[in-house]
């Protein structure tokens, strides 16, 4: 069964050129398309069939991508949400992340890319970033963890296994589970349940969260 996509943007050409972009992969069908936040919020109260993934710009008119995202998690849990923008702003990288969203991506990133976001977020619940957003990411956190850190803080790291540290140092670079696995020999499951493990260790549940103590403590 394909993934269902929404696709939200306000400008018509720029929903176009995604759907150009996707039109042919069996792995995704669109089932819904909005103009903005707002838009995209009253047509999923009547919506037949509720996306699996929804792609979503940040700049639009009435309301914003973030504003849609805050709302609509709240009230579609099921929902996953992808970036899809032109914008690699911190404050909007942080903001669109802190807000629920489980990707950010480049609207310049080609097809395969965006098909292989797509099915990470739904099969591995994985955050997939492009290259360049990731870096700034990891930028982020490294500055907002400048500091020094205790001794009794750095001994909190063997609560987690070489295995586990050694996932969270991919996971930090931007690796989605299916490249963690092929460079590590582990399927993208066994990925994802090391994942899941460092979650519950650590009292956390997103990837910015585990990048965020990693640098904090200094564990990579």
């Amino acid at each position: 069964m394909s993934i269902k996509i929404a696709i939200v943007d306000d400008k018509a050409i720029n929903r176009q050129t995604v759907k150009d972009k996707i039109n042919g992969y069996k792995e995704v069908s669109l089932v819904l398309e909005a103009k903005n936040g707002l838009d995209f919020l009253e047509q999923l109260k009547n919506a037949k069939h509720l996306p699996d993934v929804v792609l979503m710009d940040l700049e639009m008119p009435e309301m914003n991508g973030i504003e849609a995202i805050k709302i609509s998690s709240a009230s579609y849990p099921s929902l996953k949400f992808i970036v899809l923008t032109v914008f690699e702003d911190n404050d909007k990288i942080f903001n669109a992340i802190q807000a629920g969203a489980g990707g950010y991506l480049l609207k310049e990133d080609n097809a395969v890319s965006i098909i292989d976001a797509i099915t990470n977020v739904v099969e591995f619940n994985g955050i997939p970033m492009s290259p360049s957003i990731a870096r700034k990411v990891i930028d982020i956190v490294k500055y907002a963890n400048n500091q020094i850190i205790s001794e009794e803080e750095k001994s909190e790291n063997e609560f987690l296994s070489d295995r586990e540290v050694e996932i969270l140092k991919e996971l930090s670079s931007g690796k989605n589970y299916r490249a963690i696995g092929e460079k590590l020999f582990i399927s993208p499951l066994t990925v994802r349940k090391h994942v899941s493990n460092i979650y519950e260790k650590l009292h956390i549940n997103s990837r910015a969260q585990a990048i965020n103590i990693a640098y904090k403590k200094k564990w990579i």
